[in-house]
């Protein structure tokens, strides 16, 4: 067992909180974009001509959209990363034992986080403006604890498929 596998564990729990945390963020931050894209809209100043005010509504229409990707696609790369290091790590008994323990934190934490991202979007301030986060009410919501314990199974499938001493991928 090589020794920067494990320690490369620790990592992706970091990036699963963070991306609660940017869906968090990303709620609260187009929420508030919304309010200021409205005010500008309806200022003397800035509605001087028709496509100053097409303008800011389509950045304003697209906002949402996009931090609701970015936040679906940072979740499916740190998935994507714990499907890699099983991939890329050697076989040994031991590393499979803290890798199980591992997925087993993770998912109790995924359903952690989960509750607090419910908690956010039902706050009467952001409620609104969390339903149009569509990919990630899908994956982040109560179904988050699922994601990651099946991810995590399919990454000690891959483990224990190299028990013959393999070094290269699957």
């Amino acid at each position: 067992m090589k020794r920067g596998q494990v320690e490369f564990l620790p990592y992706l729990l970091i990036g699963l909180v963070f991306v609660i945390g940017l869906a968090i963020f990303a709620v609260a931050v187009t929420h508030i974009g919304d309010e200021v894209f409205d005010e500008l809209i309806g200022n003397e100043y800035f509605n001087v001509s028709d496509e100053s005010v097409g303008s800011m509504t389509q950045i304003k229409d697209s906002l949402t959209g996009y931090a609701d990707q970015i936040v679906f696609f940072l979740l499916g790369s740190i998935l994507l990363g714990f499907i890699a290091l099983a991939m890329f790590s050697d076989f040994h008994p031991i590393f499979i034992v803290v890798f199980i323990l591992f997925i087993i934190i993770m998912v109790i934490l995924a359903g952690v986080m989960a509750n607090v991202l419910d908690d956010v979007k039902d706050t009467s301030t952001f409620e609104d403006k969390a339903t149009e986060f569509t990919l990630t009410n899908q994956v982040l919501g109560a179904k988050f604890p699922i994601f990651v314990g099946v991810f995590g199974a399919i990454g000690v499938l891959i483990l224990l498929a190299k028990r013959g001493k393999v070094v290269n991928p699957v």
